[in-house]
């Protein structure tokens, strides 16, 4: 029965972050400390249901009979998920469909910078070096709202975030005095080269490259339901299709699934020594993987010993060179200003995280080295926790990985909306055993994909 709580408790997060992240949005639009508030506690309240899934082994949690007198909660609880599930359901249904919110395919910058940049080396260019920000997005008909802007230049006395206004202000200034480096706006593609690459393919055919990131997230949940145990199957893909984040924020425009689907793979099989190569290809596609290799290198340690741990880090190192280096050949500098922009760019305080406290007038705006040390000491702690923890709560750190960057100057909502499907993945791991349809009846629970039971009075 606990395996089954542990599902609810992952879609209820989900659901939670659905939330956060629509009011994440207004709120950018137009300030409100309430509705920053209200982001930041929801996305909080996710993370301590999630840590609570993942808390314990699991073993034997799917076997266990309900006590007396748990029906009743039980059928509410999936009563409330199987509602869920079905809202998740109606946003995998508008994949053919652009966002009310925006009828391009070009939702935010990373998509628009990748598929540029896959353009290029499709005709022989370096994207680091060569990419005009200003041409690829006249292309494409969007501007500077769909861009990252930086502190300098017309916004170096910006304290918070520029306007509207100050954005188009600069962008067409800048169009007028003709292309330069040292912009007011990130122009380098940001991510390592395999952002770049997976999706060669699909831009040299004029594909829409966010119908790739939703079937990356069908690959992904498929994963999890073929390693859960066969009795526990409906309710994991019910609880899937519950944590509604996953499906309205991929639909809704994220490459984030391109290094989520080879993360994914390689948690859930990380007892074998393959899965240090889908686990490189996620640090080849995104930074956000990088926060994952400790937890990922620990439990590895923890189960196969420090030497298992150094040949996957050697494989998964040899692999991301190996995918990088032409673009390090071109132009190593080019390509490391890229990579490190994250970080060594100017940037504003944005987010959903506690800095979006700050940005709202809830909190003082604190310097950026503040935002910075707060994280390194999270980052500290969650990797202690995860050591302590490491054979009583081996898959907790799929979770903590992401937690410091909730205190991050950056702490931009995609980086935790898909901490629900990394939760599911390692639920499926567990060592559950299998539900018996039995004891489901006896619990109460249900899915969509099956009518209530009859639980045995």
């Amino acid at each position: 029965m606990i395996a089954l709580l542990r599902i609810a408790a992952v879609a209820v997060a989900g659901a939670a972050l659905y939330e956060a992240g629509i009011v994440n949005g207004s709120v950018q639009l137009r300030p409100s400390p309430l509705g920053a508030l209200f982001t930041t506690l929801a996305i909080a309240a996710a993370f301590v249901l999630l840590a609570m899934a993942l808390t314990g082994t699991g073993r034997g949690d799917a076997t266990a009979a309900a006590p007396d007198g748990y029906s009743l909660p039980m059928r509410a609880t999936f009563l409330l998920v199987s509602v869920l599930a079905v809202v998740g359901l109606g946003w995998l249904r508008g994949i053919p469909a652009p966002p009310l919110h925006d009828q391009t395919p070009y939702h935010n910058d990373a998509i628009a910078l990748n598929e540029c940049a896959a353009l290029l080396v499709l005709r022989g260019e370096d994207p680091y070096r060569r990419l005009d920000l200003f041409e690829c997005y006249g292309e494409r008909g969007i501007g500077a709202d769909r861009t990252t802007p930086l502190r300098r230049g017309a916004f170096s006395e910006v304290r918070v975030y520029p306007t509207e206004e100050q954005l188009d202000a600069a962008w067409t200034a800048r169009q007028r005095g003709g292309w330069s480096e040292d912009i007011e706006f990130q122009w380098r593609p940001s991510y390592p080269a395999l952002s770049i690459l997976l999706i060669l393919p699909w831009v040299a055919l004029g594909w829409d490259a966010n119908v790739l990131y939703v079937l990356c997230l069908l690959a992904a949940m498929a994963l999890v339901i073929v390693r859960a145990p066969p009795g526990l199957r409906p309710f994991a893909l019910t609880g899937l299709l519950a944590a509604v984040s996953l499906t309205a924020f991929t639909v809704g425009g994220s490459a984030d699934l391109l290094y989520a689907l080879p993360l994914v793979a390689a948690w859930l099989w990380r007892e074998r020594r393959w899965s240090a190569v889908p686990f490189a290809i996620a640090l080849a596609v995104k930074q956000l993987a990088w926060f994952f290799a400790p937890f990922y290198l620990l439990q590895v340690a923890a189960r196969l010993g420090w030497r298992e741990a150094a040949v996957r880090l050697a494989v998964a190192g040899g692999i991301f060179v190996a995918v990088n280096a032409p673009f390090l050949l071109w132009d190593a500098r080019s390509w490391l200003l890229g990579v490190v922009g994250p970080v060594a760019e100017p940037m504003f305080p944005r987010g959903a995280g506690l800095v979006f406290l700050s940005a709202n007038g809830v909190l003082p705006l604190f310097p950026a080295t503040a935002y910075l040390a707060l994280e390194a000491v999270v980052g500290i702690a969650a990797l202690a926790v995860a050591w302590r923890a490491r054979h009583s709560s081996p898959e907790l750190g799929v979770v903590l990985a992401m937690l410091p960057l909730f205190f991050a100057w950056r702490s931009l909502f995609s980086y935790f909306f898909l901490l629900p499907l990394f939760a599911l993945a390692a639920i499926a791991r567990m060592p559950t055993g299998d539900l018996a349809a039995e004891t489901a009846r006896r619990s109460g629970a249900f899915t969509i994909l099956a009518g209530p039971p009859g639980a045995e009075r």
